[in-house]
């Protein structure tokens, strides 16, 4: 079994590659893929691994899915609304007003392709902490609404198992969705 680093070396090869962004290649999107249970190691390497590809001339942008959450819930002006009603509401019902947040108007979408959807040479950006969308927003969704609009190698850091050469189980607690197409590091048993 590849251990993490391993797995990022890998990771880090495909992203030194000159094609990586090549107009005849599908989008520059890749999964790095993690048990649930080393979250936190992941979490801790992150620093290192982003300052070893920048050793080797790759800026580093690292985007966390957290801040990304709180900043679409505080432009929809609806947190004081939801604190105030917060003491009746199920959980579900508060899932549920998230889940509109997040994908009214694409919302998530529209964020990342505007930091994906700019050529920066030499620049790779790391969506982070992808856990957080749980309940809210499907990663695979993410991926099919951004195809043919990410214009910088991108890593999605994904806690979850990986079935075949497409199929992952997000937080190994979903079922296997095996409709993912981008470049798929890590995961396996």
């Amino acid at each position: 079994m590849p251990s993490l680093d391993e797995d990022f070396q890998q990771l880090a090869a495909r992203l030194r590659e000159p094609a990586a962004l090549a107009a005849s290649r599908s989008d520059p999107f890749y999964y790095f893929i993690y048990s649930p249970d080393d979250a936190l190691e992941v979490k801790r390497r992150l620093p290192v691994w982003s300052a070893s590809l920048r050793l080797n001339g790759l800026s580093v942008q690292r985007v966390s899915f957290a801040d990304l959450l709180w900043q679409l819930i505080d432009e929809s002006g609806r947190w004081d609304d939801w604190l105030e009603v917060e003491a009746e509401a199920d959980p579900e019902q508060i899932n549920e007003a998230v889940r509109n947040v997040v994908r009214s108007g694409d919302a998530l979408v529209n964020k990342i392709a505007g930091i994906v959807g700019t050529a920066r040479p030499d620049t790779v950006v790391f969506l982070t902490e992808t856990e957080l969308l749980h309940p809210y927003f499907r990663v695979r969704t993410l991926e099919s609404a951004l195809h043919d609009r990410v214009k910088v190698p991108t890593v999605v850091f994904y806690p979850g198992r990986r079935t075949g050469q497409f199929g992952l189980h997000f937080l190994g607690f979903y079922s296997e969705d095996g409709n993912y197409r981008a470049t798929l590091i890590g995961g396996l048993p």
